[in-house]
């Protein structure tokens, strides 16, 4: 006969698992999929399609009565799942308890019985109070059901004390530098010890780490006594304090104990998502010791070591990669051990995870005999996971072209669109790199699987496919999607081939120009270098001569033609300060006139003050100085008009640049906080170089 709660409990063991969470959602598409993969895997596909079709149909609202509902209307008040509250707020204020609203404090939990009564006029006992459900997967102890939380309590601070010292501010069980900087200085965004996400993020990666380590010391203990634990060791950290209004995902955050301060209850619900991870994440490390004890003798005085991503925590789990007798890994897909080299190991590890971020753990399990089980409790530790999400690139394009439509539609000038590009391909090299530590990852992982058999490679060929309809799904592309592209492999079994062959090149000699495919791209390539350099060799500096020296470019043979520039800046100001100008209050006199002119003169100058420039008969020159209210602030723009043979761009910028400075120099006195910006060509005609217009 079969055990009905037997199976329920494998099925969440396994979500807990596979999820990145550590703990089901049901409403979330991608652990719907792994609960379909699952009941496949388990021989349930006859009741699969009916279950989760079931499980995305959305709980429907209680109705209210009709005098509620209008009650409910008058005060802004929305349906948000689980209850009533204001669109703006992330908490509900009420919940629906017979088709009467009842008020609730921001936990969830209804008032007490005289509030209720006095706020309704109704009886008390028509109330009932609408706590969270608690997660099926993770139920306290019958122990800590009957107990109080002054007992769960006690028992946790000795448990502390017994972990972490007398004062419970000993090491943590991890002994991790990336954990001890996370606790000590919480998160500090781009800090060496913080992954991407939030305060809540990484407060759930590294101690949900030393929860799993807790309960393999004391695996008896409740979900409870686990929650009490892990607040008490971080009530007093900084990232324990940083808890506040995080979100960490998952839609029940269990109930926090009457006795826990107003000022802790959002850790302490942190606290309890935390814990249930640990569970998932100790069990996961049990089950790898399990399967290694029966598969390869792996012994069973065992001690499980988690590892950060700070150079220190890798430079530990390489010494202990070292020291080992034999490394072995766990399939958590398969359920197989497999033995694996030692420098394969410490190069998978180094380029594939606990490194790419500073909360990515690695996790050694050690036997008596020095043998090691590595497990991951991150992201790319697993054989069925060997690709690195290459999205951060396809994003970096999109905002490549972005900046190029801004520019095009006159939105952003050259100059900033440059800084931009600039900040994307800095950004974009980075990321490569990580790429490329994803990529020896996958080498190193095929050059060890291609000592599989065939229908081993056909079972990771079908790993593949699975994982390329998931990225597909999901918009997105990984590294054996791009590697069929580039060979253009039609299966991934063929893809496969291709990464396995590795680097065991062998030089042949080819005849040139005979057809050979390589032989023809490699001549194109010499080529088209030869030819850029010969170009780039070619093109003489106009201010140089052939020595090198500085000269004025000659322009005799060039014919007159009509010439116009205009070039813009602006100074920004204080409000009061441009108030002053309006008014014609400035100490110093008429800032208009006196600007204009100073602008004009400086265009006059231009050949003595720019030591290459021409001297131009110029025939206008025209300075504008407007009011912008909304800068605050004067925009300046002088147009420069000459018939000659060279351009008169460098006249209108100077005239810009000396009305600004006047302009400024006017107004110092009362405002040091002005500047001068925004200095640049809008329009140029005439020339042999065409026009141009921004």
């Amino acid at each position: 006969m079969v055990d009905k709660n037997q199976i329920i409990e494998q099925i969440i063991e396994e979500l807990n698992f596979r999820s990145r969470e550590g703990y089901p959602l049901l409403k979330k598409s991608s652990h719907i999929e792994l609960l379909s993969e699952i009941l496949t895997e388990l021989g349930l596909s006859s009741i699969k399609h009916e279950l989760i079709e079931n499980l995305l149909i959305e709980d429907e609202e209680e109705p209210l009565d009709a005098r509620e509902k209008e009650r409910a209307k008058k005060m802004g008040l929305v349906w948000k799942g689980k209850g009533y509250g204001k669109e703006e707020d992330d908490f509900i204020s009420y919940k629906n308890d017979g088709g009467k609203l009842v008020k609730v404090d921001k936990d969830g939990e209804s008032e007490p019985e005289e509030t209720k009564t006095a706020f309704s006029g109704e009886a008390g006992d028509e109330f009932k109070s609408q706590l969270p459900k608690e997660d099926p997967a993770y139920k306290p102890s019958k122990k800590a059901k009957e107990g109080s939380y002054e007992s769960i309590s006690t028992n946790a601070s000795q448990k502390v004390k017994e972990l972490y010292g007398e004062d419970g501010k000993g090491e943590l069980l991890q002994k991790s530098k990336t954990s001890d900087d996370a606790l000590k200085n919480g998160y500090v965004k781009g800090a060496n010890w913080v992954a991407p996400g939030n305060a809540g993020s990484n407060f759930n990666e590294n101690m949900s780490n030393e929860g799993a380590l807790i309960l393999e010391k004391y695996p008896d203990l409740s979900e409870d006594e686990l929650v009490d634990i892990i607040f008490k060791k971080t009530r007093g950290s900084k990232l324990g304090g940083q808890q506040k209004k995080t979100t960490i995902e998952g839609s029940d955050k269990g109930n926090v104990p009457k006795d826990i301060p107003t000022s802790d209850r959002d850790l302490y619900r942190n606290c309890i998502i935390t814990a249930r991870s640990a569970r998932s994440k100790y069990s996961r490390a049990k089950k790898a010791k399990e399967a290694a004890s029966s598969q390869v003798g792996f012994g069973t005085q065992t001690n499980t070591m988690a590892f950060g991503g700070t150079s220190s925590d890798l430079d530990n789990l390489s010494n202990e990669i070292n020291s080992a007798n034999k490394v072995f890994i766990h399939d958590a897909g398969t359920d197989k051990v497999y033995e694996i080299p030692k420098d394969v190991m410490k190069e998978w590890v180094a380029s594939s995870g606990g490194g790419e971020n500073a909360s990515d753990t690695a996790v050694l399990t050690k036997d008596e005999n020095g043998n090691i089980i590595y497990d991951g409790w991150s992201d790319k530790k697993g054989l069925s996971d060997i690709q690195g999400n290459s999205t951060l690139n396809d994003d970096f394009s999109k905002a490549d072209k972005t900046v190029d439509e801004l520019v095009s539609s006159g939105k952003v000038d050259s100059e900033i669109a440059s800084q931009a590009k600039s900040i994307i391909n800095n950004a974009q090299s980075e990321s490569n790199d990580i790429e490329q530590g994803y990529k020896n990852a996958v080498y190193k992982e095929g050059q060890y699987l291609s000592t599989y058999e065939e229908s081993k490679k056909d079972k990771l060929a079908s790993i593949l496919e699975q994982q390329d309809k998931g990225y597909e799904e999901a918009g997105t592309k990984n590294h054996v999607q791009n590697l069929m592209k580039k060979t253009d492999s039609k299966t991934h079994r063929e893809a496969l081939d291709k990464l396995l062959e590795g680097r065991d090149i062998q030089w042949e000699w080819v005849k040139g120009h005979s057809g050979d495919k390589y032989n023809d791209i490699a001549d194109k390539l010499a080529v088209d270098a030869i030819t850029s350099l010969k170009k780039n060799n070619s093109k003489e500096l106009s201010h140089l001569d052939s020595e090198g020296k500085i000269k004025m470019v000659d322009v005799s043979g060039k014919g007159i033609t009509s010439r116009t520039a205009v070039v813009s800046g602006k100074v920004v100001m204080k409000k009061e300060t441009l108030e002053i100008i309006k008014k014609g209050e400035l100490k110093k006199g008429d800032i208009f006139t006196l600007s204009r002119t100073a602008g004009i003169t400086a265009v006059k100058s231009t050949p003595t003050l720019i030591p290459l420039c021409h001297t131009i008969p110029l025939s206008e020159i025209k300075i504008e100085i407007d009011v912008d209210e909304e800068l605050p602030g004067l925009v300046v723009k002088c147009t420069t008009k000459a018939d000659w043979k060279t351009g008169v761009e460098i006249e209108a910028f100077t005239g810009v640049s000396i009305t600004c400075v006047t302009i400024y120099d006017m107004c110092k006195a009362v405002d040091k906080s002005a500047y001068i910006t925004d200095v640049k060509l809008l329009e140029k005609y005439g020339g042999a170089s065409g026009d141009y217009s921004r």
